[in-house]
């Protein structure tokens, strides 16, 4: 479908007054000193009771213990209780979004209103704007910039980061973004999301998952970076690596404690993240890193003790990672922040079924430390085992007992497991045997899902440790910390089209924008130029010109956005 526009400069405010108009609620009220470096550690889906079980797991203090701590408000647009992308989108463009199933769960884009503080429309012209994050002003001020995760890098948060569209579940087009985004280090998951589904991802027995027709795995390569599948090719990268992409996973990595029997090639955080800085560091301009310990949250809303520890943990290691790196470093200042995106389960040390003041640190323990997988491992061995001798009492018991240290499985539990197993439209056995465990490990949880409570900021560098800081602010926090402010990257990089040509003939093709297509035609005096989406070039005739940014389309208002340098690039030819 192709729709000319000839008079898009109609319908344009001017962009700095459009983004005060939205973040109004939520300007910086800090001074910040500036660093070097920033590093932010996210781990997704958990709060104060999480980390508290961790620590009493660990039989030891957990390094962000060291740091200053400050709490985060963590609601978006439309409610008390936030998911992950309004949250991230929140701490990496200092906006609040839409994270709602029926309208829109935004990615780094501004929504058309707000419910939240208080109910507000915004103007038309402000309404699915893309809006700039703090990765893309570290890259202009020539920082090296990174992403690691254990998830896939197109899910929620890392791909707030670094890509902009009103649906966080589009992988294909939001890794597209992070390809052409220009990012230094790029490690997680969702290797299938490089590679056309009619061709097999490398190194293994999957096909690729977009549909475009689009080998982003050889883009990659033909740009420049190292692309690396294992932690063998992630330990023996030349010296001289700057730009690398680890792909370890076809889909998401597994969690930390199933590595060494479902994944045992896969690196963990915190080599990922100590490689990342390695890398990164190698700029004189400093870097930022964003590191997610990804799957806090898929445990908490599987109500899994032993993942929740155990990926806390491994995150834990990760902090102690960038914590020694800053501190080995001082000449070079680094910032280390540690803040989830937000609570997740409504855990609790404790429950009312049980004598609160007779609970100990081994009563816990002890009903853990036997588990060598996490609900969601035990599950994969479950399903494998009643693909190969069909469900029965027998083999759930016994792979319940010997991996997630269960011996003692009433009737009652083992019909629960079964009667899930039989339910062919929505089978989540981490559901019903996380729970299991955790009575037994006297861990209370009120949902299976997020909650709105507050979270936990643990700070590094600061001199002024802040107070109560809504989640926005932790945005500008680190773009003041670097030297810039995000207002002037989002007038230098995300520009309405009509603004730039407004008197040029603009032409906007929309076929298979859903698959990461389409492009926007500007024309004027006999000279053309063709912007692919979601791509950092301008094609002139037989000329591919790179560009300060990406191409930008909002599907929900019809609108292109160019980085302003475009204007110039243009007239020069």
């Amino acid at each position: 479908m192709k729709k000319t526009l000839k008079d898009l400069a109609s319908i344009v405010l001017v962009l700095c007054g459009s983004l005060t108009f939205c973040a109004k609620h939520y300007a910086p009220q800090r001074e910040v000193e500036r660093f070097h470096n920033v590093i932010v550690l996210i781990p997704d889906g958990c709060g104060v009771a999480h980390m508290a079980i961790a620590r009493w797991f660990k039989g030891a203090p957990l390094a962000q213990d060291s740091m200053d701590v400050s709490f985060v408000r963590t609601f978006c647009a439309n409610s008390m209780i936030t998911g992950s992308a309004a949250a991230a989108t929140a701490f990496a463009t200092g906006f609040k979004t839409w994270e709602d199933s029926e309208k829109a769960k935004c990615l780094s884009v501004c929504p058309d209103s707000l419910l939240l503080p208080q109910a507000q429309e915004f103007p038309v012209s402000e309404q699915w704007r893309p809006v700039a994050t703090v990765l893309e002003g570290a890259r202009l001020a020539g920082k090296a910039v990174g992403l690691v995760a254990t998830c896939r890098v197109s899910h929620a948060t890392p791909a707030a980061y670094a890509s902009h569209w009103h649906s966080r579940d589009n992988n294909s087009l939001l890794i597209e973004q992070m390809v052409y985004g220009d990012i230094d280090v790029v490690f997680g998951g969702g290797f299938r999301y490089l590679v056309d589904a009619h061709a097999q991802v490398p190194g293994s027995s999957s096909k690729g998952g977009r549909r475009d027709g689009e080998n982003l795995y050889q883009v990659l390569r033909s740009n420049g970076y190292t692309v690396v599948t294992d932690r063998e090719g992630l330990n023996t990268l030349e010296p001289n690596a700057r730009k690398v992409w680890g792909m370890f996973a076809d889909n998401h990595m597994v969690h930390d404690i199933d590595r060494s029997k479902l994944a045992p090639d896969e690196p963990s955080l915190a080599e990922m993240t100590e490689k990342g800085i390695e890398i990164l560091s190698k700029d004189t301009d400093g870097f930022f890193l964003m590191v997610e310990g990804s799957q806090v949250d898929w445990s908490s809303h599987d109500n899994d003790p032993v993942g929740v520890v155990t990926d806390y943990i491994a995150f834990d290691q990760a902090v102690r990672v960038a914590l020694d790196f800053a501190k080995s470093h001082p000449e070079q200042r680094t910032l280390v922040l540690i803040f989830p995106d937000h609570d997740n389960g409504g855990m609790s040390l404790g429950r009312r079924d049980m004598n609160s003041y007779a609970f100990r640190p081994e009563d816990m323990k002890s009903a853990i430390e036997n588990a060598s997988l996490t609900a969601d491992g035990v599950e994969v061995l479950i399903w494998n085992s009643a693909r190969n001798v069909g469900p029965n009492a027998d083999s759930i018991e016994h792979v319940v007992a010997q991996y997630y240290g269960i011996a003692d499985l009433t009737d009652e539990e083992t019909e629960a497991i079964l009667r899930e197993l039989a339910d062919t439209v929505d089978v989540n056995l981490r559901t019903v045997i996380g729970p299991m465990l955790s009575e037994r490990a006297g861990i209370g949880w009120t949902t299976f899902d997020h909650t709105g409570n507050d979270v936990p900021l643990f700070s590094y560098g600061l001199s002024r440790v802040p107070q109560t800081l809504d989640n926005t602010e932790i945005a500008h926090l680190c773009a003041h910390a670097m030297g810039f402010d995000l207002s002037d990257v989002n007038d230098r990089l995300i520009v309405d089209a009509g603004e730039l040509f407004d008197d040029a003939t603009l032409m906007i093709d929309t076929s298979g924008v859903e698959m990461s297509k389409g492009h926007l035609i500007v024309e004027k005096d006999e000279k053309k130029a063709v912007f692919p989406f979601f791509k950092n070039v301008m094609i002139v005739g037989q000329d591919t010109v790179a560009l300060e940014g990406l191409t930008l389309y909002s599907l929900k208002s019809h609108r292109v956005f160019l980085p302003r340098q475009v204007k110039s690039f243009f007239a020069a030819y």
